[in-house]
């Protein structure tokens, strides 16, 4: 298939999306969710959805507050989150361009070409151990989420993949990713899981207090340096997080090494709305990022939910 039939059929597929949710089409006869569930989930999910308009009638005697759509309830949001996984999973794997695109939810009226592509090029560069992905720009402007997103891609991809994170309020929702999310405070917390596991992508939020190039360096270059030169025998691959445009607040021997500086950006598009998005380069040149390799954009949420206020902490030094 060549790359246009593949981007067409991401496109139709996102589109769909929009139909099944009732955003594009008053049409309520499609079932969004029967292409991502097989078996015994496939045939719940249809038997209730097709149920589900005489339940809100019979509901209207009721003073029960129920969801307007099926998909929209605990108990359709809890079959997914069981039995959707190896859906996205197999998607990612095989670069399924539809599905990803479906699973991202993005049209061509929101992006120039095919985000899942995007996806897929990310998943391939996870797939090597050693990656090293540092992410620039400024407080509240969507970082976390973003290596939050490419680390759920990971998990997705690769099932024996676990997740150390200093974010301590993550909760996927997924189980099963939450049972594959370690919290990290220090570098031999991180160190400990891989020796345990082989495949380890770690989100390390607020590296530019923990591991500054400024108040920090020596730190950084006798405690947490082996670790970055190591990460590739670690089977390790890392998102570490600073807070300034320039890069200058994450440490040399962490920006050198990175296979991407990654820049976020943040974009109002309305009254309480922003879209985000993330700029992967190859290198950092006097603080400007050089040599774009692809954008994501937008960025879409994580399934998942985290304190965007949280002061994540990192021993680089314990």
């Amino acid at each position: 298939m060549s790359d246009y039939d593949g981007s067409s059929l991401g496109i139709g597929a996102a589109e769909f999306r929009e139909v099944a949710e009732g955003r594009l089409t008053e049409n309520n006869r499609v079932y969004p969710l029967a292409p991502f569930l097989d078996g015994r989930a496939l045939r719940r999910y249809v038997h209730y959805k097709r149920r589900y308009d005489e339940i809100l009638n019979i509901n209207e005697d009721h003073d029960a507050d129920l969801p307007a759509t099926f998909e929209q309830t605990q108990y359709c949001r809890n079959l997914i989150a069981a039995h959707g996984s190896p859906v996205a999973a197999a998607a990612v794997r095989n670069g399924n361009l539809a599905v990803l695109s479906w699973l991202s939810g993005l049209t061509r009226r929101e992006s120039d070409f095919s985000s899942a592509q995007v996806f897929s090029q990310l998943v391939q560069d996870l797939r090597r151990p050693g990656y090293l992905g540092v992410f620039l720009g400024m407080t509240d402007g969507g970082k976390t989420n973003s290596a939050l997103v490419g680390a759920g891609l990971h998990l997705r991809d690769e099932p024996d993949a676990i997740l150390a994170t200093n974010v301590t309020t993550l909760e996927w929702e997924e189980a099963e990713l939450n049972e594959r999310t370690y919290t990290v405070e220090s570098k031999s917390d991180l160190e400990q899981l891989c020796h345990e596991y082989p495949d380890v992508v770690a989100v390390l939020d607020e590296m530019s207090t923990q591991a500054n190039a400024q108040t920090q360096s020596y730190e950084v270059n006798s405690e947490f340096y082996p670790l970055v030169t190591f990460k590739s025998k670690l089977g390790l691959r890392l998102f570490v997080i600073g807070h300034r445009e320039d890069g200058y607040d994450i440490a040399p021997p962490i920006r050198e090494h990175a296979d991407h500086i990654i820049v976020q950006r943040a974009e109002d598009v309305g009254l309480d709305e922003t879209e985000y998005s993330a700029e992967f380069y190859r290198d950092l040149a006097d603080g400007e990022p050089d040599d774009l390799v692809y954008t994501l954009d937008p960025v879409p949420p994580i399934a998942g939910t985290y304190e965007p206020d949280e002061q994540a902490k990192f021993n680089i030094s314990d």
